[in-house]
């Protein structure tokens, strides 16, 4: 499995390499919808809540975005990628994918190895290994082939054969871009694991069906609480019950959170039990009642020689009948009954127990005590192997051939004779130099590194005082904790507070406590001291110089704090006291300015009374324009800058066309959006600025022009018009001028008079004249042209000739003979023409 797992991190290392250098040979099958298609995969499928379901969730659609991308998944025979066009073939255990034709391959070579290992092992009948033993030949397996991945078994039968999608309903299935690749796109229908009954929901998808995700109702184990709808793969839920049924002891009762009924645990109760034989008790298990003492039972039988060697039992010994009463000869083959203070008798037979070689029987006769050793000469080999020698089967035979194998130290050889494969361990002593550098190791040669040194050294603190023993070897790392006060003088002006110690004084940790006389503040400097800092001397030409030196800094920055205004006056902060002037703080100014609209925008800046919020000198000038809204329906902006309200009448002049767009009028903006008065007056008003005072060139409904003064929307009062209007007859003979309100009305038409009709009747039979003539005239015409033709290509009439007498009789003439022979001499001349063709 370790050679399996190398080779196989070998091979997905080569197809990420493969993936990674070359460009997918899938580019030019299309892009796919992943996420419409997941949806569609998932829509009858609800995701669980448990960490198991999740994770086989998980699992499913990661195949799934395998599939989905071309290339992404690896054949770990070919190390190739998969194509969504391409037949595949998929374990039914890990699920992998392969290629059909590189899974057909696999299968057969596996097969064939297994014929070819078969036929070898037929023809071999077993060897002797190095001890003489006989080792038998292996039993062959049974013909199978493995999964490349998994190493699960198939049978023969199993060898994929065609193209099947993932659920198996369909074969060879067709590439769609609208489905996962390799898939029919129907339901699943695959049992799900573990088995509950119902089936897969999704559609045909690769890799193992996700959790049941149906919802049943059921109770908890113990059946006491009411059902509730529950998902089908958490059916066995438990509630928070406890059991309280009586256990097997029928003192206590089960403590334990909802079970199944009748499979309570054992009674964990403690309570004092006596034995089997009543001598002793103790606590014991309420479930284990019964136990055994150590004691021999020791009772008499009724022979009054012998007694009862039983362990603690209960109820009494045998039936009081001395079981030595019955007894076996020696060999144990005939039973005898007999006072059990007679000593037995021998049977007279063969022995026939088995002897202490294991291989061979006692030949005496039957006899009391031990059996001899084997007597029987038998070839052995010696331990090793490596001879042979006749001897009797109860000796052991060794050789004086000494074993040269390295010991379990790895170092010496055995040297033993004739010690086989279990050589003894060394027993040399080891004597490496051990980490102290002081001793060497005393122990028996051995294979890694030696113990540790157990001697003992003693140290001394500094003052001497104080004494402690360490192991050997660690004399400089060992730390001696002495409770006197170090006597060493100090370099700076503090005492001394820390205690004895060893090497040199640690660097002081106190407050320094003098005033501070580089800021020249007069604060006290609360820094650490500083007095005797060590720092690194300069590298010096003799080797042995110390390599620093202790020197005076002086004091740092004084860090009191010290209350400070901004100055712009907005807050107050504390700072350092070497930071202590005064600065901007970053804020926005905010100073109300003149135009009373708008603040100073300018960062925190210096102004000569920090507290007043007012402006002042250094606040920036308001720069915006006017913000006070303008009347409605004034688009211009207010020509002053930013000012108080209210703004200046808009005097923008305007210019645009009154309502019949003959004439251009000019006003200003504030006369035309003026909003003083009512409603009605301000619409007047507008009306009127938007007039030019002539005649309103539009029309009335009727067709005759308005007799308003300019206006907008509709002409009004086109009702009134009296306009005249000519109305005619129907023949247009009699004509009238009306006004126009009665032609309105419905008076559109005069009605013809006899007059009328008469010139009616002349005018038709005008027209019928004309059309006759004119018919005429055509035919004429058509005539004239017909003649021309026939006189141009018309054919000459044939003239008969006159017969004077009865001329000769008509013969009949034989028109099948004359059709024969002119197929003859057709063919004739079409063999000639063709030999000809072929000669040429």
């Amino acid at each position: 499995m370790e050679k399996f797992n190398k080779a196989q991190a070998k091979n997905l290392a080569a197809a990420q390499k493969l993936v990674d250098t070359y460009a997918s040979s899938s580019e030019d099958e299309g892009e796919l919808d992943e996420k419409h298609i997941l949806e569609l995969l998932y829509k009858n499928y609800k995701p669980s809540d448990s960490v198991g379901s999740s994770k086989d969730a998980a699992r499913t659609s990661t195949f799934l975005e395998n599939t989905l991308h071309s290339g992404a998944a690896t054949c770990l025979i070919c190390i190739g990628s998969i194509r969504r066009v391409e037949a595949i073939w998929s374990c039914e255990s890990c699920y992998c994918f392969f290629h059909l034709n590189c899974i057909q391959r696999w299968a057969n070579d596996s097969m064939m190895q297994m014929k070819v290992k078969a036929a070898e092992q037929q023809n071999g009948q077993g060897h002797y290994n190095h001890l003489g033993e006989f080792v038998p030949p292996k039993r062959q397996k049974s013909l199978h082939w493995c999964c490349p991945q998994c190493r699960r078994d198939y049978q023969p039968g199993d060898k994929p054969t065609q193209y099947n999608c993932f659920c198996g309903k369909e074969v060879n299935p067709e590439n769609q871009p609208f489905l996962v690749p390799h898939s029919c796109g129907e339901i699943c229908g695959k049992l799900l694991q573990p088995k509950c009954g119902h089936d897969c929901k999704l559609l045909c998808h690769p890799g193992p069906c996700p959790p049941c995700a149906q919802q049943a109702q059921v109770s908890c184990l113990c059946g006491k609480s009411s059902p509730r709808s529950v998902r089908c793969i958490d059916k066995q839920w438990r509630c928070q019950q406890a059991c309280k049924d009586l256990l097997a002891c029928g003192k206590h009762k089960c403590n334990q959170v909802c079970h199944q009924p009748g499979k309570c645990p054992p009674c964990t109760s403690k309570s004092l039990q006596p034995c089997e034989c009543q001598r002793e008790s103790k606590m014991v298990n309420c479930s284990d009642r019964k136990w055994k003492c150590q004691n021999v039972c020791g009772a008499p039988f009724n022979c009054g020689l012998h007694i009862c060697e039983k362990v603690c039992h209960a109820g009494p010994c045998g039936d009081g009948e001395c079981p030595l009463q019955v007894r076996s000869c020696p060999c144990g083959k005939n039973t005898q009954v007999r006072p059990c203070n007679e000593a037995e008798e021998t049977c007279g037979d063969t022995c026939q127990k088995l002897l202490s070689c294991g291989q061979h029987t006692c030949t005496q006769r039957c006899h009391r005590g031990p059996c001899i050793s084997c007597p029987i000469r038998t070839k052995k080999k010696c331990r090793c192997g490596l001879h042979e020698k006749e001897l009797p089967c109860s000796k052991e035979f060794t050789c004086e051939t000494k074993c040269k194998q390295m010991r379990d130290c790895g170092k010496h050889a055995c040297n033993r004779k004739c010690c086989g494969d279990l050589c003894p361990p060394c027993e040399k002593i080891c004597g490496k130099q051990l980490s102290c550098n002081k001793h060497k190791c005393q122990s028996v040669c051995h294979n890694g590194p030696c113990y540790p040194c157990k001697l003992e050294s003693q140290i001394n603190c500094r003052c001497g005082k104080t004494k402690k023993s360490v192991p050997c070897g660690r004399e400089r790392s060992a730390r001696i904790v002495c409770l006197e006060l170090c006597r060493i003088t100090p370099k700076c002006h503090h005492a001394i507070k820390h205690r004895c110690h060893k090497g040199e004084c640690p660097p002081c940790g106190q407050v320094c406590g003098l005033p501070n006389d580089t800021s020249k503040c007069g604060h006290i400097c609360k820094a650490r001291c500083h007095e005797a800092v060590r720092v690194n001397k300069p590298k010096e030409a003799r080797p042995q110089a110390k390599k620093y030196e202790y020197k005076a800094l002086p004091h740092p920055r004084c860090e009191e704090g010290v209350i400070v205004t901004c100055i712009g006056g907005h807050e107050v902060a504390t700072w350092p006291c070497w930071n202590s002037k005064p600065t901007s703080c970053q804020r926005t100014c905010a100073r109300q300015l003149k135009c009373g609209n708008h603040k100073c925008p300018l960062v925190c800046h210096s102004v000569p009374l920090p507290q007043d919020m007012s402006v002042q000198t250094g606040c920036a000038n308001c720069e915006e324009g006017c913000s006070v809204p303008r009347p409605n329906g004034c688009i211009h902006a207010c020509p002053k800058g930013c000012h108080p309200p209210p703004c200046a009448p808009c005097n923008f002049v305007i210019k645009t066309k009154c309502h019949c767009g003959l004439s251009q009028l000019v006003y200003k903006c504030n006369e035309y959006f003026d909003e003083t008065g009512t409603v009605q007056e301000i619409i007047e008003r507008r009306e009127k600025l938007r007039s030019c005072g002539n005649r309103c060139l539009k029309n009335y409904p009727c067709g005759h022009r308005c007799t308003a003064i300019c206006h907008t929307g509709k002409c009004p009062n086109p009702e009134l018009c009296r306009k005249k209007v000519r109305i005619f007859c129907a023949c247009k003979r009699l004509k009238q001028e009306i006004a126009c309100d009665k032609h309105r009305g419905g008076q559109t038409s005069l009605e013809c008079d006899s007059n009328c009709k008469a010139e009616q009747t002349r005018a038709q039979a005008a027209e019928q004249l004309q059309l006759e003539q004119k018919r005429r005239d055509e035919e004429e015409r058509n005539r004239l042209e017909l003649e021309k033709f026939e006189a141009k290509f018309g054919k000459r009439k044939h003239k008969e000739r006159k017969t004077v007498g009865a001329g000769p009789a008509k013969t009949k003439i034989d028109w099948q003979r004359r059709a024969i022979y002119a197929v003859s001499i057709l063919t004739v001349v079409g063999a000639i023409v063709v030999a000809f063709y072929a000669d040429s």
